[in-house]
């Protein structure tokens, strides 16, 4: 018996975009024993990786234009039980040492041996065996992760998640509202060795400043009018885990003296206490604003910021990334029909318009829009009419033209800026609810805080704009 049938359930995949390398990979692979899948490009393979569990990948270090190491970081994000191991046919010390430095198991010469691929195989296959008989792989073994995308920029989101989720420092993701800065944290958290412990996500643009230091620090018996307990706070209710910060640029420089104190020395004190509690935790921040700017204005904390921003990773907006749109709306849509237990269907040319809008609100306003189209549609199958139908419900044209981006001739009047172009919308959608702000903000495929957050950066008054 070959040393592939001893284990049926152990899966390879080979990614190499050489047809002649591909078809003896697998060949020989299938003739040891082993299930093996294949894939000549980078889509091909994370489509796959979605659908079923691998155990080893051999990847081309060159699939064309994308480099394989590009597939390390995706496989590392949504399978990181995968052992990984590169293949060129232009070997040197810089390019060994960089597939071995991201992750990288071995690293192989073209043209392969067979002898040294299969031991390589048993090799990994030794490591992958199970305690008992009774122990086997299950397709969702290991954490799953939501974020969808596989363009240049959200490549280098998933390697830099790759990099930092195993170590402990602070991470800051910057991105705009709706991009999906908490998919970001939570995979960090995800694939950290903190994964079977708390993840705790706070919005500090949503409380009071009095309130969230209470929230997040805890308080003591009579600290304030209403505290008739002693109670720990999210940092305590974190420990052994990750806090999440989100929305960190709406605290105020007198609360980031505490929270600084906080990160710093890993230590709180409860308000109402002078006794300081030793604390364990991953603070992993969010911020739509440029903290840069906000440093330079007084906004925020310079100490602070350098604390909270061992490594950066920045989220691109839908507008940066229109070639994830389709992944994005099959994905929505799929989840869509799992949940209410239905099969609608969209056509190509409508996934084509829906790619050409503008979307302020990003993957967040998206994802609404998908799930409403869904819900309302009565065919089993969405179109262009449906979907240019919920737009104009969901986003009224500006001057009779849908907002589409930086294009002059597209934008509203007197809007020379995307800022202004914002905030003209914003002011549209506000007076054709009549200031109706929980309307305005489900049709902007925002939540109502971030409206608010919105308003106040953008000098809008939502009492008076109805």
């Amino acid at each position: 018996m070959s040393a592939g049938k001893n284990n049926p359930r152990f899966r390879i995949l080979v990614v190499d975009d050489d047809d002649s390398t591909r078809g003896f990979l697998t060949s020989v692979l299938a003739a040891e024993g082993y299930a093996c899948v294949a894939a000549n490009s980078i889509s091909t393979a994370e489509a796959l990786l979605r659908q079923e569990t691998v155990h080893l990948a051999f990847l081309d270090l060159y699939l064309g234009t994308t480099n394989g190491l590009n597939v390390l970081d995706l496989i590392k994000v949504l399978q990181p039980k995968c052992s990984c191991v590169m293949m060129t046919a232009h070997m040197s010390v810089e390019t060994v040492a960089k597939s071995l430095g991201s992750g990288a198991l071995e690293y192989l010469s073209k043209p392969l041996l067979i002898d040294d691929l299969l031991a390589v195989v048993r090799k990994v296959q030794a490591s992958h065996a199970p305690a008992n008989e009774a122990e086997s792989f299950k397709p969702d073994a290991g954490p799953e992760t939501s974020i969808i995308g596989r363009t240049p920029k959200m490549l280098e989101v998933y390697r830099a998640i790759a990099r930092v989720a195993p170590t402990d420092v602070s991470v800051l993701i910057l991105g705009p509202s709706g991009s999906g800065k908490e998919l970001v944290a939570r995979a960090i958290h995800d694939h950290s060795t903190r994964a079977k412990m708390p993840f705790v996500p706070v919005n500090c643009g949503a409380l009071p400043e009095n309130i969230l230091e209470s929230e997040l620090f805890g308080n003591e018996k009579g600290a304030f009018t209403g505290a008739d307990s002693a109670r720990p706070g999210l940092f305590e209710a974190a420990t052994g885990g990750t806090l999440f910060l989100d929305e960190i640029s709406e605290t105020r420089p007198s609360f980031q003296v505490s929270l600084l104190r906080a990160v710093q020395e890993q230590q709180i004190r409860r308000v109402g206490s002078h006794k300081y509690t030793p604390v364990d935790v991953r603070i992993v921040a969010a911020s739509n604003r440029d903290l840069s700017k906000m440093m330079a204005s007084g906004g925020f904390r310079e100490d602070l910021y350098y604390r909270l921003s061992v490594v950066e990773i920045k989220l691109p907006g839908l507008e940066e990334r229109r070639e994830d749109i389709p992944l994005l709306v099959q994905h929505f849509l799929k989840r869509s029909n799992a949940k209410n237990k239905r099969t609608i269907k969209i056509t190509d040319e409508a996934v084509k318009v829906l790619s050409q809008f503008h979307w302020p609100g990003n993957v967040r306003e998206l994802e609404n829009l998908v799930e409403r189209l869904a819900i309302f549609c009565t065919t089993g199958e969405i179109g262009v009419r449906e979907v240019e139908q919920e737009r104009n419900v969901s986003r009224p044209a500006v001057n009779g033209v849908e907002a589409t981006g930086s294009n002059p001739a597209l934008q509203a009047d007197g809007a020379n800026t995307l800022e202004d172009m914002e905030r003209q919308h914003i002011i549209k959608i506000l007076q054709e609810f009549a200031g109706n702000k929980s309307r305005t903000a489900r049709a902007l495929g925002i939540e109502r805080k971030t409206l608010y957050q919105k308003a106040r950066r953008l000098g809008i008054d939502l009492q008076v704009e109805r």
